[in-house]
């Protein structure tokens, strides 16, 4: 099984977790406080390991709001417009209105949305509101994890939402669903739809792959053959540069000629507006770094 580790910068972890870059930055600098250090940096921009980010606000978080027993027992799979809905978040339906006009992929995208106007399944807004942040400056509980991404498996298995929303690189099923309910994401093909009333607020599944073939055409996924490729990071362990950045710099300053045009951007980190990290051919690599140790071998002699 291929898997990849999904990075979020600094910018997507205040976003996603609903904090500020300057917090990140106190954590950053305090040893103690057990924030995730860095996997690597482009430039001055710092990527961290999803995963990793994700327990440190899980151990932070609030415990989690309760529901009355009368919703929790009730059909989870039950249509709320909403007017039921605000009833259930003991809001106003115009605060649910603004949360999915001024925050897209904060609240869920409706189950079902037509002439009756949205609705939502009871269980959709349990799974919601059992894990959004607490009122106040916010420490969020973050949402449930997205699946591995698997290039190997059955080209042919439906895989739902989460799973588009991975190979996607969306940071959550949320965040997905609203990009393709606005119509952001024309990569990926229409779907096909299970369950739901006359064809609406059925399941999405896409073929694993149509998922794949889509992360490539939009760039979270390399190419096919790309696999002798390599990012900024190991071409600095290559050539013997102590970090990226100095790799980087060097090769923005002309002091690497033969690597001044890259062969190809990678994969994109979290969401479609992540940067893409150019990446060199190895045997390009390669040559340079012979080339520079028979450089230091001269100078040496």
């Amino acid at each position: 099984m291929s898997e990849t580790k999904r990075l979020v910068t600094n910018a997507q972890i205040a976003e996603e977790f609903n904090t500020s870059k300057s917090r990140i930055s106190e954590w950053s600098k305090e040893p103690s406080s057990g924030f995730p250090p860095v996997h690597h940096t482009e430039g001055r921009t710092q990527y961290r390991e999803y995963d990793a980010v994700a327990a440190f606000f899980a151990a932070r978080a609030k415990p989690q709001r309760t529901l009355p027993a009368s919703v929790l027992e009730a059909d989870q799979d039950e249509l709320l417009g909403l007017r039921q809905v605000a009833e259930v978040l003991d809001v106003k339906p115009t605060t649910i209105t603004a949360y999915r006009r001024d925050r897209p992929g904060y609240f869920p995208e409706p189950d079902v949305e037509d002439g009756d106007g949205p609705q939502w399944r009871r269980g959709t807004i349990v799974a919601w509101t059992q894990s959004r942040p607490g009122k106040g400056r916010r420490t969020s509980k973050p949402a449930a994890p997205l699946p591995e991404i698997d290039v190997d498996g059955d080209p042919d298995e439906l895989l739902g939402s989460e799973y588009a929303a991975a190979f996607l690189g969306y940071s959550s099923k949320a965040s997905f669903s609203s990009a393709l309910s606005q119509g952001r994401i024309p990569e990926l093909p229409e779907p096909k739809v299970r369950g739901g009333l006359g064809g609406r607020g059925g399941r999405k599944q896409w073929r694993r792959a149509t998922l794949i073939a889509a992360a490539r055409e939009r760039g979270t996924l390399p190419s096919a053959g790309d696999e002798d490729l390599a990012e900024a990071a190991e071409a600095a362990q290559m050539l013997g540069y102590k970090d990226t950045d100095s790799f980087l710099s060097a090769v923005a300053h002309g002091q690497l000629p033969e690597l001044t045009e890259h062969d190809a951007v990678g994969a994109r980190r979290g969401s479609a507006g992540a940067p893409r990290p150019r990446r060199w051919r190895r045997a390009r690599l390669e040559a340079v770094a012979e080339r520079r140790r028979a450089e230091s071998s001269t100078t040496e002699d």
